[in-house]
């Protein structure tokens, strides 16, 4: 008999080894975090002198202008990181919905194989990566973070359900609709991470992050569950996807009326 080494089994490589290429390619990308980046800007050796200090005193002066907080325990009263934990479970509820419907609509409506699938699939993401810089770009400029967030989850949701209505009558509507929905989704991840450093001094933001960041993990757990139960109760996916859509719906509506925390 010939040796195992001397032939490569196909079957052997599936999803799993898809799960530690994807892995991989983190760890690589920690490796040049580590070496590349620094904590502060007099750290930096590619900015010129003046430019270190005068960004180090724009840094201190923001830190100035903020509430302080003594620990993090007082920061997680504050009822806007209540909001934005609030909006982020929400928000991975409705991701989740997307994540699952997407490759459901483009299979069954083209009878596709598994790899064209996924290339179809890869669409939205490639256009919602775009549209991520574009928009991280000109909240940046504007200063702005809370009106580049909620007004495209809302949107992102009712495009979601559109994708749910259309799909037994258009494919070609239903799959622009889940492009839009993808966009709406994830363009708005970079001005909703720099509201908390903003809001909070830095003694606290990277615990309320986390918090926020665990909460929204939490989203994506019940979104599972909850999308199953009412599939087994109903019968139909109608009652979990329609949850899902109004659940980015609901986590842009409660951005809306987000103010400033008050200085103390």
């Amino acid at each position: 008999p010939r040796c195992g080494w001397s032939r490569v089994d196909t079957a052997a490589w599936g999803w799993q080894q898809a799960f530690i290429l994807e892995g991989a390619v983190a760890v690589v990308w920690g490796v040049f975090w580590v070496v590349l980046m620094r904590d502060h800007p007099t750290q930096v050796r590619w900015l010129s002198g003046e430019a270190r200090t005068e960004l180090e005193a724009a840094l201190e002066g923001e830190q100035r202008n903020l509430p302080q907080f003594a620990n993090f325990c007082l920061a997680f009263r504050e009822r806007n990181v209540i909001r934005l934990c609030a909006n982020y479970f929400f928000w991975s509820l409705g991701i989740y919905g997307f994540v699952l419907w997407l490759p459901v609509v483009i299979r069954n409506a083209t009878k596709a194989g598994m790899g064209t699938t996924g290339l179809v699939a890869a669409i939205p993401y490639l256009v919602a990566v775009v549209v991520m810089m574009v928009v991280s770009h000109l909240s940046d400029r504007q200063g702005q973070r809370r009106k580049f967030v909620w007004p495209l989850l809302v949107l992102g949701g009712v495009a979601l359900a559109g994708s749910y209505f259309a799909v037994d009558r258009s494919f070609v509507v239903a799959y622009a609709c889940l492009v839009v929905s993808a966009t709406c989704m994830y363009a708005p991840y970079g001005p909703f991470w720099a509201m908390v450093p903003e809001l909070l001094p830095r003694n606290v933001a990277g615990e309320t992050m986390a918090l926020i960041n665990c909460i929204g993990a939490l989203g994506g757990f019940f979104g599972v569950l909850l999308v199953g139960m009412l599939q087994t109760y109903t019968g139909s996916p109608a009652a979990g996807f329609l949850l899902m859509a109004g659940s980015l719906i609901l986590a842009g509506a409660l951005l809306v009326q987000m103010q400033p925390v008050a200085s103390r």
